[in-house]
Formats: C-alpha cells, structure tokens, sequence
C-alpha cells in the first residue's frame, strides 16, 4: 500500500500541470495531496491483496479523491464554510463565485481522466455516481427545510452524498483485479456503499463533539443551517415531545455543547456508535465469501471500527 499511496500522490501533484498557466496556482492549491486518502485507499483496497500501481489503478483512485475535492468546494460554498483540512477554503479565500468555477474546473479535469480510461463502462458509472450526489445534496437542501425528517430520508441523503462515492471508488478498484470478477466488484461496491454511509455518520457527530484544531474544518455549519444529521434525529426522537419540538423551534439559537450533553444522557450519542457498527458489519459481510481477495479490505474496516465517538 505505500508504494501505492507514493504512486497516487505523484499523479496528484501533476494534475495542476493540465490547467492553463493563469490558473494552475490555484488549482494546485485546491487538488495536491493532503486529504486522509480515504477513497483512495478503498480503490487500492479493492484491487486485492498485492495489487500494483499500474497506470489505470492510479488513474482511478485520483478520479475518485478529484470528484470529492470538486464536491467539497462546492460544499463549502453552500454551507459558508472558511476552513478545510487545516487551511482556508477556496469560498473564504475566492468568493463563492470564484469557488464554484474552481470546483467546475476541477470536475472538468476529472472527466479528462475518465477519457483517459477508455472504459465505458467506468464512464457510465461516474456519470450515475455524480447524478446521484447532485440529487443527494439537492434533497438534503430541500427536505431539511422541513421538520420531522426521518431516518430514512437522512440515509438516502447520506447515500448520495457520500455513499454513492465510497462505493464508486471500491468499484473502480474491483475493476482492477487481474481476473476481473462482476461478482466482486459488485460485493466491493456494497462494502463501499456501507462504509460510506458509517462514515458520514461518524462525521456528523464530528459536527457536534471536535474541536476545529481536531477536525481540520469549519464545525458547526450543521447547526448553523438547520440539517438534520442523524445524531439529531437520533436526540429528537428519544427527547420528550414538548422538549423536542422546542429544541427545534431554537436550533439556530441553541449552544452545540448543550446539544451535546442532552446526546450523551439520552443516548443519543450511542445509537449513533451502534448504526455505525452496523454498517461495518454489513460491509464486512458483503464481502466474506472472497477470501484473500478481500483481505485489505477487511483491514480498513478493522481500521474504521477504530474510530472514536464523543
């Protein structure tokens, strides 16, 4: 996996060399490496044990990392966010205007891969993965002006948000194994989607419990704007009615820290660590028949049970 990672970064770092000389600073400022590497690590994952860093390995992994930088500009547009991975966001540092067109132009350098890939059926399930973080984050603006919203809604929301892109990048990789198996990669697909959606529910509670040093972000946008994250629906639903719908009424008003000590009395906090091993679960069965193939995979689940709630 070193060696893979090390190939990665190098193909990263070069990107910024297929815009124009007007723009390639900036560019490069928004796409050179300095993530947690999480999708790309599941498309080298899924490529099995041993996997090497040829050329279409690499090339995917940054696809996948590529398309989650455009989203993230975007999202940090949406949510008025400054900070992101410790430094300040191309909103805060750019306008919204100059962020929007720096994400498009980013997505644009994505589609150049994809070209470069040769492969229609990749192209087909980039464009399907795409189409659904649009409509995902479209729904999430749209159903979060309501109230009440239930967890299924959270969690097809959280699907196209971040599920779809975990289990775009497994797929990628699946595609990569030497004897290329549709049964593999639409069980390394499935782990993805899983992953995806425990991670972001691992994130939403970063929302409410880390400190911005901890996160590398702006925190609290989730408040701020009013979402409905799954520790909130979570905490509404174990709160008595008349204090829920008051709690509510004052979200934008209400103190993040209180919020949070009325999760962890009303377990609220809990039920989140309990879905989020649910996923993993669901993703490790997903993929148990597979034996080795599967192994590195199995690692970042092991890997991702590791992770703290508040």
């Amino acid at each position: 996996m070193p060696s893979l990672i090390s190939a990665f970064e190098a193909f990263m770092r070069m990107q910024a060399d297929a815009f124009s000389p007007d723009v390639r600073n900036i560019a490069r400022n928004a796409i050179e490496p300095k993530g947690k590497y999480i999708r790309p690590i599941l498309t080298f994952s899924s490529a099995g044990e041993g996997a090497c860093a040829k050329d279409s390995l690499v090339r995917r992994a940054a696809i996948g990392e590529l398309i989650h930088l455009s989203t993230l500009i975007h999202d940090d547009v949406i949510d008025g966010a400054s900070i992101r991975r410790n430094a300040v966001t191309p909103n805060k540092k750019y306008g919204a205007h100059g962020a929007i067109l720096l994400g498009d132009a980013v997505f644009a350098r994505v589609i150049q891969l994809v070209y470069e890939e040769n492969d229609n059926l990749l192209l087909g399930k980039i464009g399907k993965c795409i189409l659904t973080i649009c409509e995902g984050e479209m729904v999430q603006t749209l159903v979060n002006r309501e109230k009440n919203i239930t967890k299924s809604q959270y969690f097809e929301s959280v699907y196209g948000k971040t599920g779809v892109l975990f289990s775009l990048a497994c797929s990628m990789g699946a595609d990569c194994v030497g004897r290329k198996s549709d049964a593999w990669t639409a069980a390394a697909a499935e782990a993805g989607k899983q992953l995806g959606i425990a991670y972001q529910i691992y994130d939403d509670m970063c929302d409410w419990s880390m400190s911005e040093a901890d996160a590398g972000k702006t925190l609290g946008t989730d408040l701020a704007s009013g979402k409905h994250t799954f520790p909130l629906i979570a905490l509404l639903e174990k709160l008595p009615e008349k204090r829920a719908k008051t709690l509510e009424r004052s979200l934008g008003e209400s103190d993040p820290e209180e919020i949070l000590q009325m999760m962890r009395q009303f377990g609220a906090v809990k039920e989140c660590e309990d879905e989020f091993l649910r996923r993993v679960d669901s993703a490790e069965r997903a993929i148990e028949k597979f034996g080795d193939l599967s192994a590195p995979l199995k690692r970042f689940c092991v890997c991702m049970r590791k992770l703290k709630f508040a």
